[in-house]
């Protein structure tokens, strides 16, 4: 009985000592919160393999889902190129996935901060099989409905500079 009660009490201190060092974790805020959200909502490209179609990718969103994340000047421009893709059938202005910043997604080791200025958030990560590290920047304002993103930016792209840019005819 009384190993019964020790082991009972030690797994209880434990389970405490876990529960009050998840609670220490900050949990994100403003504008960083924003952007955790993102990647929990679409997070499942880099980790669901089948069923392919596990999910909607982020950027074939109706308006209505985009607006919870992005502006409505974003919005507008991620909408006019799902519509470029459906009606042309082929790549339009978006060409790979912003969240990844490559084609394919993947990541580990994914690092979301907020930085000293409160309207940009970073996100920094390797991809898996290679040692190649990846520093994506949120660019976001404050609207009524809260944060919003107005931009993401790469090594040497913009989201909304390839978005807003004219079609080769």
């Amino acid at each position: 009985m009384y190993k019964i009660l020790t082991t009972f009490a030690a797994a209880a201190l434990a389970l405490a000592w876990g529960l009050n060092a998840w609670a220490a974790e900050p949990m994100p805020h403003g504008a960083a919160a924003l952007v955790t959200q993102v990647y929990r909502d679409y997070a499942w490209q880099a980790i669901i393999e089948e069923p392919a179609d596990a999910g909607a990718d982020l950027f074939d969103q109706p308006p209505q889902v985009l607006g919870r994340y992005f502006d409505s000047h974003l919005v507008e421009l991620i909408v006019r190129d799902h519509q470029c893709r459906e009606r042309t059938h082929e790549v339009c202005r978006l060409d790979f996935a912003p969240l990844w910043d490559s084609q394919d997604p993947g990541a580990v080791g994914m690092k979301i901060r907020a930085t000293s200025d409160p309207s940009k958030v970073s996100v920094d990560f390797a991809y898996p099989a290679q040692s190649t590290r990846v520093h994506i920047v949120y660019v976001l304002s404050q609207t009524p409905a809260g944060w919003r993103i107005t931009d993401i930016q790469g090594h040497d792209w913009s989201l909304r500079k390839l978005l807003e840019a004219k079609l080769d005819p």
